[in-house]
């Protein structure tokens, strides 16, 4: 009669490729790491807001100044 025990068993127990689960980990990992407060995209938001308007201001301030000094060389000349 044959006995079965655990010894009679091979000890080589086979696992997955350990390195694809650790890369996932890591790309996970980094994804988490790159959250952007709210607060901080309106601030950019509003700072490419503002250089926007004054850039139109001094559109506008340039053309009226065009405009008035060209009405007032057509009047007196």
């Amino acid at each position: 009669m044959q006995t079965k025990d655990f010894e009679s068993k091979s000890r080589i127990i086979e696992t997955p490729n350990g390195s694809l689960d650790i890369d996932k980990s890591l790309e996970n990992s980094n994804k988490a790491s790159q959250r952007v407060d709210i607060n901080v995209l309106k601030s950019r938001l509003r700072e490419k807001e503002n250089i926007i308007l004054k850039k139109n201001i001094l559109i506008l301030i340039s053309c009226l100044t065009l405009i008035i000094a060209a009405g007032i060389s057509v009047t007196y000349f």
